[in-house]
């Protein structure tokens, strides 16, 4: 290893030893991203409203400087001159830059925190799970589509009468943090 090093132009030197370390660098950012840590604090440059969505942050500039250090070091040996390679290399390394981001960008749009928002209910339909008491005088259960899965909520209603299990009813409101307050759900007549 140590021969291989010495032979190499100190041009390509620098060029291997821009990309050996930020590649390490980048490979540590990943095993602590996969062991727990780390997977939420990539800093950015500049403000993007959605927060690890930037394209140019500490992985994406790892990402540049490893393809442009590795390039740079090959097109040397291949025999180009220092400026082409440069150039060549600044361009490989924008692709691995704007490569890295995309990646990012689309991981993180798969990620869910997993909370509910019980105020995404309002508005929908559910059926009644146990009765629920006329005149909020108590809680009941409706269960509805919420982000796209079948929960099972307490729920309440001013309306009288009671709602009974298996009839319909729609979340009209909001109680606290996670009690729906529903409303019978009247049915056009047919005729």
């Amino acid at each position: 290893m140590m021969f291989w090093w010495q032979s190499l132009l100190p041009e390509s030197q620098i060029f291997y030893a821009i990309g050996i370390v930020s590649l390490v660098v980048l490979l540590f950012q990943m095993l602590l991203t996969i062991v727990g840590f780390g997977g939420d604090h990539d800093a950015e440059i500049g403000h993007d409203p959605a927060p690890g969505l930037g394209i140019i942050t500490i992985r994406t500039v790892m990402a540049f400087l490893t393809g442009f250090g590795w390039a740079g070091g090959i097109l040397l040996n291949k025999g180009y001159s220092i400026f082409p390679a440069l150039a060549r290399a600044s361009v490989i390394g924008a692709v691995f830059l704007i490569g890295t981001a995309f990646l990012i960008r689309n991981l993180l749009k798969l990620q869910s925190s997993g909370n509910l928002d019980y105020a995404n209910a309002i508005g929908s339909v559910g059926t009644v799970y146990s009765t629920i008491p006329a005149g909020e005088a108590g809680g009941g259960q409706l269960e509805v589509m919420l982000q796209g899965r079948l929960i099972m909520a307490d729920a309440v209603t001013p309306s009288s009468p009671e709602l009974k299990p298996g009839s319909k009813a729609q979340v009209v409101g909001l109680v606290g943090q996670s009690t729906l307050v529903v409303e019978p759900l009247s049915l056009p007549l047919h005729t």
